[in-house]
C-alpha cells in the first residue's frame, strides 16, 4: 500500500472543503494535480523520465496550474519563493536519500501533522509553518509512491520482486 492511500478517508462535503485544512481531503485533491503534472513530464521524457520534484514545486508556487489546496494558495499569496521552498524543505528529506531514510522522514511528517490536526487550534504551531508542513508531506509522498510504488515501476518495465 502506497504512503498517500493511507491518506485516502476522510469527509469530502463542501462544508469540509470550508473547514480547517484535513489531510486526507488535501491528499486527494493533490494527488489528482500532481499525477497530472506528471503525465505532462512522462509524456515528455518518456515512461523512464524521473519525478522532478524540484519542477513540480517550481510549477506549483508560480501558478503554473491551479492551487489544489487551501496551503498551496496561502504560500502562494505569502511569495513563497518556489526554489528556497524546495531547498529548506524538501531537498533536505529527498535528495541524496534512499528509500528507508525517505520514508522514515515522511511518517516523521504524518505523525507532526495528524498531532497538529488532533490538537487543533491548541497545537500553538504557526498557520504558516502547518501549512509548510502539509504541503511538503503531500508532496513527499506523492514523490515517494511514484519512484517506490508497484504500479509507477510495472509502467517503467521494472522488476518488482526486488
Amino acid at each position: 500500500m502506497g504512503l498517500l492511500d493511507r491518506l485516502r478517508s476522510g469527509p469530502s462535503t463542501a462544508a469540509a472543503a470550508d473547514a480547517k485544512p484535513d489531510l486526507a481531503r488535501d491528499a486527494r485533491t493533490m494527488r489528482r494535480t500532481l499525477d497530472g503534472m506528471r503525465d505532462e513530464n512522462v509524456r515528455a521524457g518518456g515512461p523512464d523520465a524521473a519525478v522532478d520534484l524540484r519542477g513540480i514545486v517550481r510549477d506549483l508556487f508560480r501558478g503554473e496550474v491551479a492551487a489544489p489546496t487551501a496551503d498551496i494558495t496561502t504560500l502562494r499569496s505569502d511569495d513563497v519563493d518556489a526554489d528556497e521552498f524546495y531547498e529548506k524543505e524538501v531537498a533536505p528529506s529527498w535528495d541524496a536519500l534512499g528509500e528507508a531514510q525517505r520514508a522514515a522522514r515522511l511518517e516523521g511528517f504524518l505523525d507532526l501533522i495528524s498531532m497538529i490536526e488532533e490538537a487543533g487550534d491548541a497545537s500553538g504551531v504557526p498557520e504558516d509553518m502547518a501549512a509548510r508542513t502539509r504541503t511538503k508531506a503531500l508532496l513527499l509522498a506523492w514523490a515517494f509512491d511514484e519512484t517506490y510504488g508497484y504500479l509507477p515501476r510495472l509502467g517503467r518495465g521494472e522488476d518488482v520482486d526486488g
